[in-house]
């Protein structure tokens, strides 16, 4: 099966208990379809947890094509870079090492990454446009996620 799913890298407030503790600086990914709901809940709950802001979960079953539509909104190079599943590396790394083309999005641009799930469990994906590992990176600030793959057939009817 084809799964597609539009991914866009976004600025946000996180915050992280009921104290209003928080990273002022905090980047998350986010479906397009929920961008606009959650960014409207955090200016609402400008210091109260927001159960939408927390890392990305997307999910397939085993031998999907995945087909990512990725766009930036950060005001830096930023990708996704996913662990333990099939791409091109050419097209679909979200990296720029070596002698492979940069597959890392500039602010405002977007790109198509193309991934095949041939194994069942979690997988993670991240920024490898921003490694720095300091507080000027971007995982530190939010920005990785998860591909749950499931066994073939399984279906879900709770998108949360």
């Amino acid at each position: 099966m084809n799964r597609k799913f539009h991914i866009i890298a976004i600025p946000i407030r996180i915050v992280v208990n009921r104290f209003g503790d928080h990273d002022p600086n905090g980047m998350m990914y986010v479906l397009k379809e929920n961008r606009s709901f959650i960014k409207q809940q955090v200016d609402k709950n400008p210091f109260t947890p927001v159960d939408l802001v927390e890392p990305l979960v997307i999910r397939a079953n085993v031998g999907d094509d995945i087909e990512i539509v990725f766009e930036n909104q950060l005001h830096f190079n930023t990708s996704m870079h996913i662990q333990d599943v099939e791409y091109n590396v050419f097209t679909s790394d979200g990296a720029f090492v070596g002698r492979n083309p940069n597959t890392t999005v500039p602010p405002g641009k977007s790109i198509v990454y193309k991934w095949k799930a041939h194994v069942e469990g979690a997988h993670f994906f991240s920024d490898l446009g921003n490694t720095l590992s300091s507080e000027l990176g971007s995982n530190v600030h939010g920005l990785f996620g998860a591909l749950f793959v499931e066994p073939r057939g399984s279906t879900w009817t709770d998108p949360i």
